[in-house]
């Protein structure tokens, strides 16, 4: 098992317990989304720093941190500041979130405040080294997952509160599809279940103030300009979630801490041999939930590449 730290390393976990672990790879800044692709590199988003990548053997190296300028748009060309979650495509390339182009990862509550479009979804090519924008004016988009159609990815746009499908291949390519729409909390990181499903996890809770307030644009602006940031209305961010919800947007199971007693502000989860594993970006520990009737040999990779002899 992978895990970022907020020391700016990637820890590896040992099996079969997963209770020792050891650093893989330093890198810095803070690492969020990862995958694996196709040759067991591990692909991962840094904040404020780009697309990375370490090999099986722990060696760091840079993909891209910027994309390439288009004949339509002089915003590209420009540094990303905050490379979030990413997922791997059947043909290799990475696609992943840069959920705003405005604010740093420590001033993610200023996008919250402003909730509008400032994010994008990105493709890197590594065999081309190209990097463009796939879809552009996103709500704070986050987690991104590849679809099990292999023609899709579906991702979160946390302060819209929904989840989107984007197809790039296949009868419907280049249309994008709302699949959850409403949700009660602002979703992070999607990833694959066992059973063809996905996991979401909810970082915080809607709260009616805050909602009302994104309707009153002129009283954020003198709430951010006359009150100190920690007492800006924000999201209910003690509230653990996780969902799992399948192809057509039906939720199909809610998981909860509504104390925040041991895991708040869920923002990833992986199932992994009939455990699933919750982390937060806040959060000091990794925590552990037994699946009930889930495939105990199951874990992601082998849904992507296939098992390997």
């Amino acid at each position: 098992l992978y895990t970022g730290s907020r020391q700016g390393d990637i820890l590896r976990f040992q099996p079969p317990h997963y209770t020792e672990s050891e650093v893989f790879a330093h890198i810095g800044g803070s690492p969020l989304g990862m995958a694996f692709d196709r040759d067991d590199n591990l692909v991962i988003c840094v904040a404020g720093m780009g697309l990375y990548q370490v090999s099986p053997a722990g060696e760091v190296k840079l993909l891209t941190a910027e994309t390439n300028r288009s004949l339509t748009s002089v915003v590209d060309d420009s540094t990303m500041k905050l490379a979030d979650d990413c997922d791997i495509l059947p043909d290799g390339r990475i696609v992943f979130s840069e959920a705003t182009v405005r604010f740093e990862m420590h001033d993610w509550y200023a996008d919250a405040l402003e909730s509008r479009g400032n994010g994008r979804i990105i493709v890197h090519d590594p065999k081309s080294g190209s990097t463009r924008t796939l879809l552009s004016n996103l709500v704070f988009p986050n987690g991104i997952c590849t679809a099990f159609d292999g023609q899709s990815v579906l991702f979160a746009e946390s302060w819209a509160c929904r989840i989107s499908r984007y197809y790039f291949d296949g009868p419907k390519k280049g249309k994008v599809e709302r699949v959850i729409e409403g949700l009660p909390g602002y979703p992070d990181n999607i990833n694959r279940a066992s059973d063809g499903t996905y996991w979401l996890a909810l970082m915080g809770m809607r709260t009616p103030a805050l909602d009302l307030s994104l309707e009153m644009p002129g009283f954020r602006r003198r709430m951010a300009r006359r009150v100190s940031e920690d007492a800006w209305l924000m999201p209910n961010l003690n509230t653990g979630c996780v969902l799992r919800f399948d192809e057509k947007g039906q939720i199909l199971e809610s998981l909860w801490d509504q104390a925040g007693e041991k895991h708040p502000m869920i923002t990833s989860m992986r199932e992994h041999k009939g455990i699933l594993y919750l982390c937060g970006i806040f959060n000091n520990r990794m925590g552990t939930l037994p699946l009930k009737g889930s495939d105990p040999s199951w874990f992601s990779s082998d849904s992507y590449w296939g098992k390997k002899p």
